[in-house]
């Protein structure tokens, strides 16, 4: 993946971070923070959670300088993020979080947050469950992917 999908990721963890909707369905971790992890985590995962992950970047460049004052080339791109709830209670609790996530990401307030890190717009997500209710415990997932365009300004 491009460097350029971190700056977008950490900008998604962020503001699921730092909603208080899906912060009243989470209990802080062993480590004090909210349990919204990027999926390349160091430490064990505490249940009910959040992950996020970069799925696909693809990325292209104008072939014309399209700033306005033909002094800027911009990379367009176009990523798969992929938005795990997961529980070990009950589907009901995923199902929160996953109406949550939903809100959190798709209202006006965090739109101007993700823009800030060069986030154009952000689709609705595909869903799939993943439960695997006959593991011990039960372990109750669902998988949101957002196709989220962005544009970058190209360097050198």
């Amino acid at each position: 993946m491009s460097s350029e999908i971190k700056t977008v990721k950490a900008a998604v963890l962020g503001v699921l971070r730092d909603d208080t909707i899906l912060q009243g369905l989470l209990t802080k971790d062993s480590n004090d923070d909210w349990p919204i992890y990027h999926t390349l985590i160091q430490h064990k995962i505490q249940k009910p959670c959040v992950t996020v992950e970069d799925v696909t970047d693809q990325g292209e460049v104008s072939g014309l300088k399209d700033g306005y004052d033909g002094s800027n080339r911009y990379e367009w791109h176009f990523a798969v993020v992929q938005i795990d709830c997961w529980s070990s209670k009950h589907a009901d609790e995923r199902d929160q979080l996953q109406v949550a996530v939903q809100k959190c990401l798709l209202k006006g307030s965090n739109q101007d947050t993700l823009r800030s890190s060069g986030v154009i717009f952000v689709q609705e997500p595909s869903i799939l469950a993943l439960d695997e209710p006959d593991s011990k415990p039960p372990l109750w997932r669902k998988s949101l992917r957002y196709r989220v365009f962005y544009v970058l300004e190209m360097t050198a």
